[in-house]
């Protein structure tokens, strides 16, 4: 079944209403200041990446935007844009993934409420980084793009 961009958005907004979005550092797209949006606006291929939703941020200043067709990120140097339709794994960037099945020594792992990234595998296995404040903006955001990635599944 296709889905249509407005079936996607109302989703996108949905779930994001389920974890109390907007916040400190998490917002709508149509909440920002003009200024804000026409700078986003300025940086995407909106053809491809389709009509801005959520945006996150961090104190920092890097930033994810999610869009209908895509997300995008900025790491302060270099911009990413990934088609949902291409996300393949979302895994945590707080402990070596490598290490999985091992014994961990949990003094050395960071606190849940601490992390800030998530690692974004594509189908091609290439891996990025996406930003958001940490804690509850995060998982906010990875939930966000593992129902985004379902619906165009």
């Amino acid at each position: 079944m296709q889905k249509t961009e407005d079936f996607i958005l109302n989703r996108l907004k949905w779930k994001a209403d389920k974890f109390g979005l907007p916040t400190e550092f998490a917002f709508y797209f149509n909440d920002l200041s003009s200024e804000t949006k026409n700078h986003l606006v300025s940086q995407i291929d909106k053809a491809n990446s389709g009509t801005p939703v959520l945006y996150f941020t961090k104190p920092t200043n890097e930033w994810t935007l999610v869009c209908s067709r895509q997300v995008i990120c900025c790491d302060n140097t270099k911009l990413v844009s990934l088609s949902i339709s291409d996300i393949k794994r979302i895994l945590p960037t707080a402990f070596d993934i490598t290490l999985i099945g091992q014994p961990i020594d949990i003094k050395t792992v960071k606190k849940k409420s601490e992390w800030d990234t998530i690692k974004i595998i594509d189908k091609q296995d290439e891996s990025n980084i996406f930003y958001a404040n940490k804690g509850e903006d995060l998982f906010a955001l990875w939930n966000i793009l593992l129902m985004a990635k379902q619906l165009y599944e």
